[in-house]
């Protein structure tokens, strides 16, 4: 599709870049459509193993005092949150970027499943928005998109703890980043928050420089697993753990640690046993 354009292999090797080129230009119109209903398409087709998943112990590694923010389209997160519900007690999950696996009744404002019903007046969920990658993105031109963005500023604004898993924070999204980092910097608490990185070790410089604004230095955390971080180690009560640690001189032992499990059912068990939420305990 893009060669009969007269794009070359490295213009396409960024696709942001290319797809930030080509937005509100007339001739390239009908190339912009084609490619937001071929991503997300792509996106909807795509299914989360049977298996355990790091999306399921992510999801499980956290409370209803949490949120998840993704700029993922995919929908593994939803459907990793989908099959682990009746766990209870999940975070939210928050999509300022839109997702595929979220639908929305625009008459009744309800966000849910795609391809679920909207359980007030029983019409199928529209499709959520996707704010594709242009370089100058307006965050507030759709009122879904809008929430989300609120969502997360309120989240982050009172955030105990922050944990940047994997993202990157690209040059296409320089408006995301700083929206992340003025609403974190208004935490009351953020010189004794733990603020946690999960990448590369090949990314760990330019990570700890890009997000140094708004970390103490001495609360900085980076790893290059998820199985090597505190959500891992002390799932459900990591918080708990390391204020324990730091604010009460009281370590509590980890005794409740994630293993490898093999079935879905045996790491829901393992998580059910988990009661210590009381940050006093």
């Amino acid at each position: 599709m893009l060669h009969s354009y007269g794009f070359s292999e490295m213009q396409m090797e960024n696709f942001e870049l290319l797809f930030s080129s080509i937005v509100g230009v007339p001739e390239y119109s009908e190339l912009q459509e084609k490619l937001e209903n071929t991503v997300r398409a792509y996106f909807q087709s795509l299914k989360i193993p049977e298996s355990v998943t790091l999306y399921d112990y992510l999801i499980l590694s956290l409370t209803r005092k949490d949120a998840i923010i993704s700029f993922n389209w995919d929908p593994f997160l939803l459907q990793a949150y989908l099959r682990n519900i009746n766990v209870g007690n999940l975070p939210q999950l928050i999509f300022p970027h839109g997702n595929v696996g979220v639908g929305i009744c625009f008459n009744c404002n309800i966000k849910g499943y795609s391809n679920f019903a909207c359980p007030k007046c029983l019409k199928p969920f529209d499709d959520m928005p996707l704010l594709f990658p242009i370089q100058k993105k307006n965050y507030f031109e759709s009122s879904i998109i809008r929430n989300e963005w609120q969502l997360a500023r309120d989240y982050l604004g009172r955030a105990a703890g922050v944990t940047i898993f994997g993202y990157s924070a690209p040059e296409t999204d320089l408006d995301a980043y700083n929206i992340l980092k003025e609403s974190y910097k208004k935490s009351d608490i953020i010189i004794i928050a733990p603020f946690t990185i999960i990448n590369l070790k090949s990314q760990e410089n330019v990570q700890r420089e890009k997000w140094s604004e708004i970390y103490d230095e001495h609360m900085i955390q980076f790893f290059e697993s998820f199985k090597d971080s505190n959500l891992w180690r002390s799932p459900r009560v990591s918080l708990e753990y390391l204020f324990d640690a730091i604010l009460q001189q009281n370590p509590r032992a980890y005794t409740k640690s994630y293993q490898e499990f093999e079935t879905l059912e045996e790491l829901q068990n393992f998580v059910k046993t988990i009661t210590e939420f009381d940050m006093a305990t």
